[in-house]
């Protein structure tokens, strides 16, 4: 053992010397550029190769170019072919001599032309390439010359010896896990280290935030949690089921990794930012601090910036990870043939994606019509005809109840009768920016009908914009929900969609009229590319950082006049009740306390009852009001439905979340330090 220690320490000193220094910067350059250079030269080729296909493809002479590949199965550019013979006879044009989908063609034809030694998603945009040269040779430069050399060798040790092991005994997923472990380790305390070196500035913040940072490396419970996140995140992949479709596996990688992130950041969060004040408090120690001097609203904003940096290298290291990774994931292999191709094309046009919704148009009735319904209604019920403060209070229901009736009227397609079909067209609009990108609308529907057997399957009809050469027969389950991607050349030059859905189920004789289909409000819509999928990712970050920015606040602030665990119990019970606040607010609408009025007062049971019942529904309502803000913000599910995580949302999110109630919080902690006798509890007495 001290062998290993004195080898350790002379190791130490060889790494501070300057030309140890500089022979390994030279050395983490020109490895690489020498991997960097040739990369990126394949990736703008075929950048460039793309491009030009696409063109030709799309183009004035794609009939001719389309019909070369189908006969030859090569196609030339620039005095060069490209293609394989295997794409001899592919069927490339449609009905009407059109290609059928441009883009897909584009990567069969380049597939060859893709260098075996380069990983395929390194090579789909430079841009990406560029990014992770530099800043690999920006932190690997920031290791060397910070005194971390030494635990990059030993961590690039582990991660070889690791991977050669698993190889040997023919576990790839093994290999990439303990080497997704020791780069994600020796990252996080990179960017650790980094960030101290940010703090090192003697103004009272800084020191503060610094010392935060040494406390969270330092303690067990902040190490603990680290290293659960650490060592968990390379294992999700192992929990993949390979036989599912691409599109779940990517959905799955997407919550699992993101929900353990944020959950584990959390909880440390809570943790450490109770601890850091209480037990300073329970030791005595925060006299010392406070007489340097340093301002009650300063002590708190520097622990408050160091665990919000602290989560930043968290948050960071995880994201970067899991970004990297969907890379890989995004080019595995799926099923082969036609459900293949439609898997890879969910992938790219549903999940990694940044999309926003359009809802139907629908039909309201106006005022006057809505007055005239309720008045037939009531002159046709003898009771109510009679008693006009019946007809006073129920008048606003039945107005509700009237446009409401209206509405799902227009979203109820009769059954088949006599051999004829019934339908209803719906409307969408607003669609101008879809039909400018070209990409694929997303038709997503769900649809009741009879008793809604989920083990029962039934047809419905889609025509778009009543063009009868448009119409197709889908399949659906119900309760279920489908998705059928419709061409963006559908939307008319004013941006809108027509769809009409026809119910194609005949009923036996015996249920003559039954069947009508139906879906609920909201149940069809359609979905479109607004965005690319690396700027929703980077909004998800921002918007979970800035919900652990509040929760840092919270747990500061209840530490300031509770013990450790109340401090803990109280931030996370705030913590889950804003969490399901949405859940909890629906949940209300079900939970109905009896009124005053139908009290027995003589009956002490229905007095506990309507006490008991009415005061739960008033804290709940509270914490609803409340926090249900916090709860609102769910950008990880946006992000795993490819639904767009919009900067509004996050600007939202920071003034509301980030700045009224965090600042809101720290002026809680501040008053309560203020008012409280710190010198009793401090010292030696």
């Amino acid at each position: 053992m001290n062998t290993v220690l004195a080898l350790h320490h002379k190791l130490h000193l060889w790494q501070q010397k300057r030309w140890t220094r500089i022979l390994f910067s030279l050395l983490i350059v020109a490895t690489v550029l020498s991997f960097l250079a040739p990369t990126l030269f394949a990736s703008y080729k075929i950048h460039n190769l793309r491009s030009q296909l696409y063109s030709v493809l799309t183009g004035l002479d794609q009939r001719m170019v389309a019909q070369s590949i189908e006969e030859t199965g090569f196609v030339e550019l620039s005095g060069t072919l490209y293609g394989d013979e295997r794409l001899v006879g592919f069927r490339i044009l449609d009905a009407d001599e059109n290609v059928i989908d441009a883009s897909g063609v584009t990567s069969l034809i380049l597939q060859n032309e893709h260098p075996r030694w380069v990983p395929t998603w390194l090579l789909q945009d430079p841009v990406l390439t560029w990014s992770i040269g530099i800043i690999t040779l920006f932190f690997l430069g920031f290791a060397v010359w910070t005194g971390l050399l030494l635990s990059m060798l030993y961590t690039a040790s582990i991660a070889i010896l690791g991977w050669l092991f698993f190889t040997w005994i023919q576990a790839p997923l093994g290999a990439t896990a303990i080497a997704g472990m020791c780069i994600l380790a020796f990252s996080y305390a990179l960017l650790i280290s980094l960030l101290k070196m940010l703090f090192r500035s003697p103004r009272q913040v800084t020191t503060l935030a610094r010392g935060v940072l040494l406390e969270a490396t330092r303690t067990r419970l902040s190490i603990a949690f680290v290293s659960l996140l650490l060592l968990f995140l390379p294992l999700v992949p192992l929990m993949l089921d390979p036989e599912s479709p691409l599109r779940h596996r990517v959905q799955t990688f997407l919550s699992r990794s993101l929900g353990t992130t944020f959950t584990i950041a959390a909880f440390l969060t809570v943790f450490l930012g109770c601890a850091t004040i209480a037990f300073e408090i329970r030791d005595r120690q925060i006299w010392q601090v406070l007489t340097k001097p340093v301002s009650k609203i300063g002590y708190l904003f520097g622990k408050w910036l160091g665990v919000v940096s602290l989560n930043f290298a968290i948050l960071t290291v995880a994201g970067i990870s899991v970004f990297f990774y969907l890379q890989y994931l995004r080019t595995e292999s799926v099923a082969s043939g036609l459900q293949g191709d439609l898997d890879r094309l969910a992938v790219e046009e549903e999940v990694l994606t940044a999309r926003s919704e359009a809802l139907p148009v629908y039909e309201t009735l106006t005022s006057e019509q809505i007055a005239s319904r309720v008045q037939e209604m009531i002159e046709s019920d003898s009771e109510l005809r009679d008693e006009e403060e019946i007809q006073l209070r129920l008048r606003k229901k039945m107005r509700d109840d009237v446009q409401a009736q209206y509405s799902a009227m227009q979203r109820s397609i009769p059954p088949m009768r006599s051999g004829q079909s019934f339908s209803q067209t719906y409307l969408f609009t607003g669609l101008s920016h879809a039909k400018k990108l070209g990409s694929p609308l997303a038709f997503k529907y769900r649809f009741h009908i009879g008793e809604s057997d989920e083990h029962e399957s039934f047809t419905a009809g889609l025509v778009y914009n009543e063009d009868p050469t448009t119409s197709h027969v889908v399949t659906y389950i119900p309760t279920m929900t489908h998705v059928t991607l419709i061409p963006a050349n559908q939307i008319n030059d004013e941006g809108e969609l027509k769809i009409t859905i026809y119910n194609l189920f005949d009923p036996p004789a015996i249920n003559r009229g039954r069947g009508a289909m139906s879906f609920d409000k909201g149940g069809i819509e359609i979905r479109y590319r607004v965005g690319d999928f690396e700027s929703n990712f980077f909004r998800t970050m921002l918007v979970l950082w800035i919900k652990l920015a509040f929760l840092a606040a919270l747990a500061l602030a209840a530490s300031t006049f509770l013990s450790f665990p109340v401090a803990c119990m109280i931030t996370l019970t705030v913590f889950a009740t804003g969490t399901l606040a949405p859940y909890l607010s629906s949940s209300l609408l079900a939970y109905v306390p009896p009124p005053t009025q139908a009290v027995d007062w003589s009956n002490i049971t229905h007095i506990i009852q309507w006490a008991f019942e009415n005061t739960i529904s008033g804290i709940a309502t509270a914490m609803v009001f409340l926090l249900e803000g916090f709860g609102a913000q769910r950008p990880t599910d946006q992000l795993i439905d490819g639904m767009l995580v919009s900067w509004a949302s996050v600007f939202k999110g920071f003034l509301t979340i980030g700045i009224a109630w965090t600042c809101l919080a720290l002026g809680i902690g501040t008053i309560v330090l203020k008012k409280r006798q710190l010198a009793i509890y401090s010292g030696s007495g």
